[in-house]
């Protein structure tokens, strides 16, 4: 019985240490966790496109157009700095709406913050138009995950 038992064991040792040299031997091709592994990985993951993505912005159902202004950006080449002065209404083209509607958005793909201000009226949340007559600019701020990039984009709407 104590034999039976001691060979058992010898089995039982040969089967986990073979196997554990079979699973050690399969695994040659794995590359170690670099730095510059883990940057090739992350850039994986980014979006793929050589400047931030455009938010969408809808009023009423007719699309907004937006301005990007100045914005940091990555993609899986090189990364990108442009310095730009933040927008004012003088700089814009107004879309005409009605008082009091739903501002719609639309975030980018990737995106790790996404914010919307009313910059006139700060005051009045940023997802309604305000119901006072007179024109008014908008800011959204996007950032994207991994520090691939962020950016601002602006629109302006005039209530009458």
């Amino acid at each position: 019985m104590k034999k039976t038992r001691s060979v058992l064991y010898v089995i039982l040792l040969i089967v986990v240490f073979g196997t554990g040299y079979y699973v050690g031997s399969r695994s040659e091709n794995v590359k170690p966790i670099t730095k510059e592994n883990a940057r090739q990985a992350i850039k994986l993951l980014w979006v793929q496109s050589d400047e931030p993505p455009m938010p969408k912005v809808v009023i009423e159902d007719t699309d907004i157009t937006l301005r990007r202004s100045g914005y940091s950006w990555c993609n899986a080449d090189n990364c990108v700095t442009t310095d730009a002065a933040p927008l004012t209404l003088e700089d814009m083209t107004p879309v005409v709406v009605k008082g009091g509607v739903e501002i719609i958005t639309t975030p980018p793909e990737g995106i790790n913050e996404f914010t919307i201000k009313n910059l006139t009226a700060p005051e009045i949340d940023g997802y309604t138009v305000p119901t006072e007559p007179g024109s008014y600019l908008y800011e959204i701020y996007c950032s994207w995950f991994m520090d691939q990039g962020h950016a601002s984009f602006y629109f302006a709407v005039t209530v009458q």
